[in-house]
């Protein structure tokens, strides 16, 4: 996932070959390891490169096995909002430094981070949410099945006033960003 302002380019993608407490990993300037996983436990790596006009950084975040690389983040200015399957991590891109780590309640995978005027939205496999600027719960929506399309491209599509799903057996939903549902009644 690459991501882009007026100060700041960020790269993330997901390191493979790094091991918790292991002295081969490639090298980071800061490795962080917010839930402590250790060495035996289920967990992935999310390589982030930063780039400004006179400096690089690279980061190592360590997070949850079902993590993934693309819509996992979003950066709002020199704050790098990450998520990591039910947990949320911000870094302050100038020095790298994790300014705060949340974990929240989610049912299945979680597979995109989306900004919106008042937080966040949440694409999971079994449920949409929001959460507020400070990561907490505003509303949470299910359907019938998981929100995963055999027939359709997209499963997902969050417009400027409303969220459009696909579920499994293909039945539509759609959604205001208050988490009404607007179709079907």
């Amino acid at each position: 996932m690459n991501l882009k302002n007026e100060l700041y380019s960020v790269k993330i993608s997901i390191d493979t070959i790094y091991e918790v407490q292991s002295s081969d990993n490639k090298y980071y300037d800061l490795e962080w390891n917010p839930e402590n996983y250790g060495r035996n436990d289920f967990y992935k790596i999310l390589s982030i490169h930063i780039e400004s006009f006179n400096n690089e950084l690279d980061i190592a975040l360590v997070g949850d096995y079902y993590s993934y690389d693309c819509d996992c983040a979003v950066l709002d200015g020199r704050i790098l909002t990450i998520m990591q399957n039910n947990t949320i991590s911000q870094i302050c891109i100038d020095d790298g430094m994790l300014i705060l780590h949340k974990k929240f309640e989610c049912f299945g995978c979680t597979f995109g981070l989306y900004q919106v005027k008042n937080g966040y939205i949440i694409y999971g496999e079994i449920e949409i949410k929001m959460l507020d600027l400070n990561f907490n719960q505003v509303w949470s929506f299910s359907g019938r099945d998981i929100f995963v399309s055999q027939t359709r491209e997209n499963a997902f599509v969050l417009g400027k006033h409303s969220i459009k799903l696909y579920d499994w057996m293909d039945n539509f939903y759609e959604l205001d960003l208050s988490g009404n549902l607007i179709y079907p009644l």
